[in-house]
């Protein structure tokens, strides 16, 4: 007998030490009852998004700044400066939506086909937790990006799930660590984002495969094809392949073709018009229809009958019958529930472009989050950014001036906070209502005309009218 080759010796070595070969083994050669078929590549093709997830982003992680002055340039880094970062962005932005999509797809078609029944109750139940966490994932990475959209957006969703009786409020405080967004706000969020969530949906998935395996796959449910059996390899891995390539192939393509968006930094003082990702869009356009006192029934009391239905589902549905057409009333309750939060997000969408006032208002911000996205990125000066986080909760709301840096930070400090020695504060200047907009440019032209305690130079001959406006400006949005 032939000596074996390094490789096999190696291969004998590890399986000695891990038993590699026969968990190999159990997991090519697992029967698949009807044999294997294009239907069951779902959940192989949401594991392969979760991994996808997982190690784009791992990689944005060591460039991303996890703070309220930081965050936004840190991400505008990744899309513009560094090689593949917008690839790379891309990739997990749509990974996103492609993770709610197929995780729907994949709870309908177990649905349909009655694969929660004949002992996988238990199986059900974890892929629904799962799929919470799915949305989950969806809300926490929606704030980091720190734009507009997402800071407005976020504060709106916030607000929403503060409306929830009794534990709303609570739940509100919780996510916004205070009562405002702010960088505590932006760490819980991707605290639970890239750790919590991961590891708990990690775990849960191998939960969910491990009772799988030890149930069986449902087989299908006309039965015509029960007593044939394939194994997983090769033809069902063949099928997941496919599948998972073309599921890459998609996110690639969307990725290089429509680059996910990133809007101006967040300012928390504008009167940005929020709109939420388009998974959450059924429950804003429902939030339309009952205001007030009434909001509670899109955002706990129809929530909880769906989610507590999908739960109770393998308990409440005892009968032996999986075929959906012999089900009329479970199939035409599913095709209803999905053509309805369809159907919201198109009337959501048309209410937008039909309304004179919010088109407008819609297309603008539009226009400035494509002119942000096209402008080429400039490096943020450390030092030169606000981030008041306070009491009052004020995130980032952009570089100070060139000329202030220049004439006015070595006395009132390069964020406006002043100087015990040279310089008073500059902040809260819109909560003096003595100290106007032209109160203030008056000053920096005469010094001496007001009664300061601190007096400045009589003049400031170096600075044009342009650039002393602009320094008002942005004085007037510190807090």
């Amino acid at each position: 007998m032939a000596d074996k080759s390094k490789v096999d010796q190696l291969v004998d070595w590890v399986d000695e030490r891990t038993g590699v070969k026969a968990l190999m083994d159990e997991a090519l050669n697992e029967p698949i009852r009807g044999g294997a078929r294009w239907a069951y590549v779902l959940g192989s093709a949401l594991l392969f998004l979760f991994a996808i997830q997982v190690v784009t982003g791992i990689v944005m992680t060591l460039y991303y700044v996890p703070t309220a002055d930081h965050a936004h340039a840190s991400v505008a880094y990744i899309q513009k400066a560094v090689p593949g970062g917008a690839l790379l962005r891309g990739i997990h932005h749509y990974g996103s939506s492609a993770m709610v999509i197929l995780a729907v797809a994949h709870l309908a078609q177990t649905f349909l086909f009655g694969a929660y029944k004949q002992k996988r109750e238990l199986i059900w139940v974890i892929g629904v937790v799962m799929l919470l966490i799915v949305l989950g994932f969806g809300f926490t990475g929606y704030l980091l990006t720190w734009d507009q959209a997402a800071y407005f957006g976020t504060k709106v969703g916030t607000s929403i799930a503060g409306e929830i009786p009794v534990v709303g409020p609570i739940q509100q405080k919780i996510m916004l660590g205070g009562t405002e967004l702010t960088t505590v706000t932006l760490s819980r969020f991707f605290t639970a984002h890239v750790f919590l969530l991961p590891l708990l949906l990690a775990l849960l998935a191998g939960l969910h495969v491990a009772l799988f395996r030890k149930a069986g796959p449902a087989g299908p449910y006309h039965n015509r094809d029960d007593n044939k059996v394939d194994r997983f390899f090769p033809k069902q891995v063949f099928f997941d392949s496919v599948a998972m390539l073309v599921v890459f192939v998609t996110l690639v393509y969307m990725a290089m073709k429509m680059p996910a968006e990133l809007g101006p930094v967040a300012d928390p003082s504008s009167d940005y018009l929020a709109r939420p990702p388009w998974y959450f869009m059924p429950l804003f356009q429902l939030l339309k229809w009952f205001p007030g006192p009434w909001s509670i029934i899109p955002t706990a009391v129809i929530p909880a009958i769906i989610f507590g239905a999908l739960f109770l589902l393998p308990f409440l549905d005892r009968k032996a019958e999986r075929n959906p057409f012999k089900r009329p009333i479970a199939s035409l309750a599913l095709l209803l529930t999905l053509a309805g939060s369809v159907g919201l997000i198109f009337l959501a969408k048309h209410q937008d472009r039909n309304n004179p006032e919010f088109a407008e208002k819609l297309k603008k911000q539009e226009e400035e989050m494509h002119a942000f996205f096209q402008a080429p990125f400039e490096p943020q000066i450390i030092g030169a950014t606000t981030a008041m986080v306070g009491a009052d909760g004020v995130g980032a709301i952009g570089a100070a001036p060139a000329a202030y840096m220049e004439s006015c930070a070595d006395c009132h400090g390069a964020n406006g906070e002043g100087d015990a020695d040279l310089g008073p504060p500059l902040t809260g200047m819109s909560a003096k209502p003595r100290r106007t907009a032209e109160d203030l440019y008056k000053i920096m032209e005469d010094a001496r005309a007001y009664d300061l305690k601190k007096p400045m130079p009589a003049s400031f001959p170096d600075i044009s009218e342009a650039d002393k406006r602009a320094i008002v400006e942005w004085m007037l949005k510190l807090k």
